[in-house]
């Protein structure tokens, strides 16, 4: 590590140990994330998630401008934070746009996720982990001490979704397994049929294999911890893939700047209007130019719209904000 990385690193830790609260207490003070997300929704809140990708060509350039990358994106992340808890429940931070920057950045990671809790937000952390074993177990250790619920890779099988359900079972936490991905190239393999006897293609397989893994976790709503990402951008897909997985929560991201419009993503709701949470990260966090003066005001009514866009598919009526 050079001189000025460790000097911004011992800063940025200095100031977590200053703000942060502990780790672990978010289990005994609350029920699981299957149950708060439900209970958010029910009682008004959008089922939307934003996510943080920060970027530092995107971040607003008179905001912490002299600052280390990972001390920029703190200071961004304080100031989007409490605005996104004012209009939505869940938070999904990108780990790769925080690990680029080192243990740093890691910690910033960490910190959102404790400013999180203090905001009373769910936390989705897209760590888009998959292996198995001691690695699994490791990986399961930090993710879902720090975060609400993870992103995985089911690509090594169950045995590596295994070692982070036992986690999340054991902290109230949940798990969204990569079933249908949002991007153009999700056909080159998920659309692939595999040799069932039912002719399924991979992600029907692999959506068959999450609703196995929730069986008999089913919490007092009908949805287990085995949750699955089911790109938005793949509307016509839906239906099927919430036939094979009834009691998952599904992630669907891709609204936005990937082009998807919540009001074709009916099917992935109940008639209480919980099953599914969608999320936008570009589209609300990187909805101004960096030398925007007024950019604070235009991601409030970014998020303003994207929670009003909910109106076309939601049964119950939206708290204002």
């Amino acid at each position: 590590m050079r001189c000025g990385q460790a000097h911004s690193f011992m800063r940025i830790r200095a100031t977590l140990r200053r703000s942060s609260l502990p780790v672990g207490s978010r289990a005994a003070m609350h029920a699981g994330f299957t149950e708060r997300l439900a209970n958010a929704v029910l009682g008004g809140r959008a089922p939307a998630c934003v996510g943080l990708d920060p970027r530092l060509d995107a971040l607003p350039s008179r905001l912490a401008r002299d600052g280390s990358p990972a001390e920029r994106i703190l200071a961004f992340a304080r100031e989007v934070m409490p605005l996104i808890a004012r209009h939505v429940p869940v938070l999904k931070p990108n780990i790769a746009f925080f690990e680029c920057h080192g243990a740093a950045g890691f910690g910033v990671y960490e910190e959102v996720c404790r400013m999180a809790r203090a905001l009373d937000l769910l936390v989705i952390g897209d760590v888009k982990r998959g292996d198995i074993g001691a690695t699994a177990e490791a990986y399961a250790a930090v993710h879902l001490e720090l975060a609400d619920a993870v992103t995985l890779h089911p690509y090594l099988g169950t045995d590596a979704i295994q070692p982070f359900l036992t986690r999340a079972r054991e902290l109230g936490r949940a798990l969204f397994v990569l079933v249908r991905t949002s991007n153009p190239g999700a056909r080159d393999f998920q659309d692939l049929e595999i040799g069932t006897p039912e002719r399924r293609t991979l992600a029907e397989t692999v959506a068959a294999a999450v609703h196995r893994l929730g069986e008999g976790l089913a919490d007092r709503h009908g949805y287990t911890p085995v949750g699955a990402v089911v790109g938005a951008t793949w509307p016509r897909e839906i239906a099927r893939l919430r036939a094979l997985m009834p009691r998952a929560w599904f992630l669907l991201p891709g609204v936005g700047a990937q082009g998807a419009r919540v009001d074709e993503l009916a099917p992935a709701f109940d008639g209480r209007g919980l099953g599914a949470v969608v999320s936008q990260s570009r589209g609300v966090l990187q909805c101004f130019d960096p030398g925007d003066a007024d950019w604070r005001d235009r991601v409030e009514a970014a998020l303003v719209a994207f929670v009003g866009s909910f109106k076309a598919i939601a049964p119950v009526a939206r708290r204002p904000s």
